[in-house]
């Protein structure tokens, strides 16, 4: 048997009865729910990027973004709506990304879904350069039109390293992991059993605080290309920049991962094994469970 197996077996797996971040749920079954939510915007006071946010008017019984021209790649912001969460989670949201009149998004970068992000403690007016750091998973049309992907990127000190695949329309799962050091980004079809892992990424992350949510961005054909401005792009909407995209949310539901591992710095580096390098998807998949 691995070691880094036998270092597992002997930890508490997490129950039903102590998971303590089932409050954080919501099924957006009523529109007051969405004051229970952080608008990064509002919370860090940036201009407002939000095209249309409802609970159940424009689709029933779920959530519907819509962003302005924006993008989170590097230094630049864009929608995000969030809770805190201190340690490990599992979190997971039904989604689909569509345009007003047709089952995909229209443009390129139109992409909605998972976000997690570590806090750094600064505002529209204290901002500063290369602090940005998070991972997400969304779905959604990459960098051609017409085409569906999943995306997954991961930003350490605002340098964005992505991945897009090809990916089903329609509704879909996505899901998001941390334990420890180690996250893990998951998919799934509407209709399928199985998570398909679409990432996985290990480093040192000292914070155990993060902002979990709901992402969602797009870009205008409209918005001719210009060099990269972050002071000057986060600062600006562009209101009148033709945009088709939406993210619907049926759900969005937390709780602490199955698996656990010691907190610990030496415990994350000599027996995570999520950072296993040999680690299959089949054991990845049977350690993270259903």
């Amino acid at each position: 048997m691995p070691a880094w197996l036998l270092f597992t077996l002997f930890l508490p797996a997490a129950t039903a009865a102590a998971d303590d971040l089932a409050h954080l749920n919501d099924e957006f079954a009523a529109r007051a729910t969405l004051g229970d939510w952080n608008l990064f915007h509002q919370r860090f006071g940036w201009p407002d990027k939000i095209k249309h946010l409802d609970i159940g008017a424009t689709t029933d019984g779920a959530l519907n973004l819509q962003p302005h021209h924006s993008a989170w790649v590097r230094d630049l912001n864009a929608p995000f709506l969030f809770r805190e969460v201190s340690g490990d989670f599992d979190v997971r949201a039904r989604v689909r990304v569509r345009g007003a009149e047709r089952a995909i998004a229209g443009g390129t970068w139109s992409l909605g879904g998972l976000f997690a992000r570590v806090p750094n403690g600064l505002t529209a007016e204290t901002w500063q350069p290369r602090r940005e750091n998070w991972h997400f998973i969304t779905t959604g049309v990459g960098h051609v039109a017409g085409e569906q992907m999943t995306e997954t990127k991961a930003t350490l000190n605002s340098y964005s390293s992505l991945k897009l695949r090809p990916f089903p329309s329609g509704w879909v799962e996505l899901r998001l992991v941390r334990v420890g050091m180690a996250l893990v980004a998951l998919a799934r079809p509407d209709g399928e059993s199985a998570w398909r892992v679409r990432d996985r990424w290990y480093r040192m992350e000292n914070s155990r605080q993060m902002q979990v949510g709901l992402v969602a961005y797009t870009t205008s054909d409209e918005v001719a290309p210009a060099p990269e401005d972050p002071q000057r792009i986060n600062r600006s909407v562009d209101t009148q920049a033709a945009t088709d995209m939406m993210l619907e949310v049926d759900w969005i539901r937390f709780r602490r991962p199955a698996l656990q591992v010691s907190g610990d710095w030496y415990g994350q580096v000599s027996g995570n094994p999520l950072a296993e390098v040999n680690l299959s998807e089949r054991e990845l998949l049977g350690l993270l469970g259903d």
